[in-house]
């Protein structure tokens, strides 16, 4: 059977491309399109969380005919319902249009998190940062974590977007906003958000500093290799 397999970040650079398609035996698993991609590539998967159709999953995962396997380095934002803006972007992150889609008579409360490129960090002047990130499935995942925010803080207008490409110290990497009738829920549901959105979602860096270019280490909160 036929897939296509998608890699990221530093796997993207080793390989030399962004995606593949690969042909292997009927009723592989992730974990056997995994060797596969090792033995042909010359690189390890090891510790990479795997997405099966833009959803994460474990490397037991039976594959079928035209699936789309992608090899998640460790991370480091469909179309949101109409209560939840969702997106990843290359264009400068503005509160003045979070404020324009949050702001309703009925909510009372709007709360926001902005997330910058820090410098110095851990003791080094930062250059740079080049953002990458898996666009569909960040999508998704925003989406998820806007609809936990609801089950846990009740009636919530959502606002996530998550930078890519370069950005330099001082520049938002990330916006989040809350609307809700009430302070208490605005406030509680965008710490949730972020704290849910820094290790769930699919975007690396790279970061240029006083040591030079390297890939910043991540977390892996879902199964990996």
């Amino acid at each position: 059977m036929r897939l296509n397999v998608v890699f990221f970040a530093h796997l993207r650079r080793e390989i030399g491309a962004e995606q593949l398609t690969l042909d292997v035996p009927d009723g592989a698993d992730v974990r056997a399109v995994a060797a596969l991609v090792e033995a042909q590539h010359g690189l390890s998967l090891k510790g990479c969380m795997v997405a099966v159709n833009e959803t994460y999953a474990t490397p037991d995962r039976a594959l079928n005919e035209g699936d789309e396997v992608a090899f998640l380095p460790p991370v480091a934002g469909g179309e949101g319902d109409p209560v939840t803006h969702c997106e990843m972007t290359d264009q400068p992150l503005l509160l003045s249009e979070a404020d324009a889609f949050l702001v309703r008579p009925e909510c009372g409360a709007q709360a926001y998190f902005v997330g910058t490129v820090r410098s110095p960090n851990q003791g080094k002047a930062v250059e740079h940062i080049d953002y990458e990130g898996y666009a569909p499935m960040a999508h998704k995942v925003m989406q998820e974590a806007a609809n936990a925010a609801r089950e846990k803080h009740g009636e919530l207008r959502v606002w996530i977007q998550h930078r890519t490409g370069r950005l330099a110290p001082g520049e938002a990497s990330i916006l989040i906003g809350v609307a809700s009738p009430h302070r208490r829920a605005a406030l509680e549901a965008c710490d949730f958000l972020i704290e849910y959105l820094k290790v769930q979602i699919p975007v690396w860096k790279h970061e240029a500093d006083d040591d030079g270019e390297h890939w910043v280490t991540g977390h892996t909160e879902h199964p990996a290799l």
